[in-house]
């Protein structure tokens, strides 16, 4: 078939099965946070709609080449004050595009391969990038990642010609690129270049997404040649790990371009242990987060809660002495979210001028888009949320649908959150003047026999951070 023809075919094929705008979505969703200007908890917020995401962010923050920043990271909040956005956005777009050809991937060796390679690719450029100090070396990683889209695109989506191509190249004779032209009449650069321009990539990824072959008289003059190169040398290192090859071969082509890259051969060794350890750990590594500690099945309070809380409110004092209350509030309210283990959780401000209270921050499934509704009046109107406001404790519900309760649930909150069975509101207060609220549910789940009295103490110190935090930003009286 010609190059246009097989063209055609993939996008027709992708499309056919729903997976092209899924692709696109994720991809475009990711560039657009990348070029905003979004606060901490606006990009946490985003990262938070998608537990999966949002449990392996994390767990990339607190891998070995990010430790050096210091301490554990255990929120999302925490990974986007330590990291940057440019950072976090960038491990967004990695783990998401790798889970959408994991979600995709039909039961094939070849595609089970491709991803470990792509996977081990990615943590070889992000360890060369650390271990040489080089700030944004996430960019890399997508570069690297996305170097090995075209490769999967057709392992996906044109299994039969795959394998075709892998008898053509197996004994060495003829490169993976020729035998792709021999079959499909396209090079995988050439399929990643459509690919880039068609999914409306940035420039610089789409150019540094394209291989790079390196030889004694090759000048690296762009930023995109140089991140070319490392995908294209991460690449192959981790082909050769994965295909058992003693360390002398997986390192020698590193090795012998260190200099051209500005890497020391330190920096090589390095980045090549830590692709083996990944490679041993892959298995545990990829099963599904928990979480720390226990949680119940079907949602509902943890069973440690008041040690979430406690550990929660240790780091935030810990790490929260000199932030400002719009950097502090993300992380306060995300730490209320896991300790609890909230469906979702929002913060609700006083507007002093207005004299009314409106939701600025929620995480949640589909809480950024509920926040412009939930609002209310200060003035005291006796429903639940008003009570909170003079409540010398958290108050908690424990059943909204109660006919003891339910007529001082307020309509605002009942549409917002109709599913919503039980709800803690703690107050936070600054001269005994409610400032702030902390929402937070369990979707349909009911809190049967509620919180224990220390639990709902260590909930409101938890608020009472963004207190401090109000108080210390105050002009001194």
């Amino acid at each position: 078939m010609s190059k246009k023809q097989f063209l055609d075919q993939l996008w027709a094929r992708m499309a056919q099965k729903g997976d092209f705008p899924t692709l696109q979505y994720c991809i475009d969703n990711v560039f657009k946070t990348l070029n905003s200007d979004l606060s901490v908890g606006e990009m946490a917020s985003t990262v938070l709609s998608d537990f999966s995401l949002s449990q392996k962010v994390i767990r990339l923050a607190n891998s070995a080449m990010y430790r050096s920043f210091g301490g554990e990271v255990t929120t999302v909040s925490r990974a986007i004050m330590v990291l940057g956005v440019d950072t976090i956005t960038h491990l967004t777009l990695g783990v998401q595009v790798l889970d959408f050809f994991q979600g995709v991937a039909p039961n094939r060796p070849q595609a089970a391969r491709a991803l470990k390679q792509a996977i081990m690719a990615g943590e070889i450029t992000r360890a060369l990038n650390d271990a040489r100090g080089i700030l944004g070396g996430e960019e890399g990683v997508v570069c690297t990642l996305m170097h090995h889209v075209s490769r999967l695109l057709v392992i996906f989506y044109f299994p039969d010609e795959w394998d075709r191509i892998m008898a053509l190249s197996a004994d060495g004779a003829m490169s993976e690129n020729d035998a792709c032209r021999e079959v499909i009449d396209i090079s995988l650069d050439d399929l990643a270049k459509a690919a880039a321009f068609r999914w409306r990539l940035p420039a610089l990824i789409a150019d540094g997404m394209l291989g790079r072959e390196l030889h004694e008289e090759t000048v690296l003059e762009t930023h995109a040649d140089w991140l070319g190169a490392v995908a294209s040398l991460s690449s192959d290192a981790a082909a050769s790990i994965l295909a058992e090859q003693p360390e002398e071969v997986v390192l020698e082509p590193l090795l012998t371009h260190a200099q051209k890259l500005g890497l020391e051969p330190s920096h090589v060794n390095v980045a090549i242990q830590q692709a083996g350890t990944l490679k041993a750990s892959m298995a545990r590594s990829e099963a599904p987060d928990t979480g720390v500690g226990s949680l119940p099945d079907d949602g509902g309070k943890p069973a440690d809660t008041l040690t979430r809380l406690q550990q929660a409110l240790a780091e935030i004092r810990q790490e929260g002495a000199g932030m400002t209350v719009s950097q502090l509030a993300p992380l306060v309210l995300e730490s209320a979210m896991r300790a609890l283990n909230f469906s979702h959780c929002f913060l609700m401000l006083l507007h002093p001028t207005n004299k009314r209270f409106g939701a600025r921050l929620g995480f949640g499934e589909g809480m950024r888009d509920k926040l412009e509704k939930l609002s209310f009046e200060e003035g005291f109107v006796p429903d639940v949320f008003h009570f909170a406001m003079i409540a010398p404790k958290p108050l908690l519900i424990e059943d909204l649908r109660d006919k003891a309760v339910s007529h001082r649930v307020p309509r605002w909150y009942r549409d917002a959150m109709p599913d919503t069975r039980s709800v803690l509101l703690i107050p936070v207060k600054v001269r005994n003047r409610c400032v702030a609220m902390i929402c937070g549910d369990w979707g349909a789940t009911r809190i049967a026999g509620g919180l224990t009295d220390g639990e709902l103490i260590a909930a409101g110190d938890l608020a009472g951070e963004i207190a401090t935090a109000v108080l210390r930003s105050a002009p001194q009286r």
